[in-house]
């Protein structure tokens, strides 16, 4: 068996090749699994800004809603106090 140097290269180059296509494919996925990350990114912040502007909305309504009943207790309290009830 004889060696031959130039069969050698061309399946080492053919070798390479073909690693290089795999490289290229692998390549690619990660790039679409790195759009695919983005877009869940951007999707999350979305909800996120959402959530946060519906608890502040929340809050506000709350607090709106406890003013009024700390009127309508003080209200209550003075009615009481003139009328005598809260000796």
């Amino acid at each position: 068996m004889k060696h031959d140097p130039e069969k050698s290269m061309l399946r080492l180059s053919d070798d390479i090749g073909k690693m290089a296509d795999k490289i290229g494919v692998m390549a690619d996925r990660i790039g679409t699994m790195a759009d695919h990350i983005l877009e869940t990114q951007k999707i999350q912040s979305k909800n996120v800004e959402l959530t946060q502007k519906s608890t502040l909305e929340m809050m506000k309504i709350m607090n709106d809603q406890l003013k009024v009943n700390n009127k309508i207790l003080e209200l209550l309290i003075n009615k009481g106090a003139d009328t005598g009830t809260l000796k």
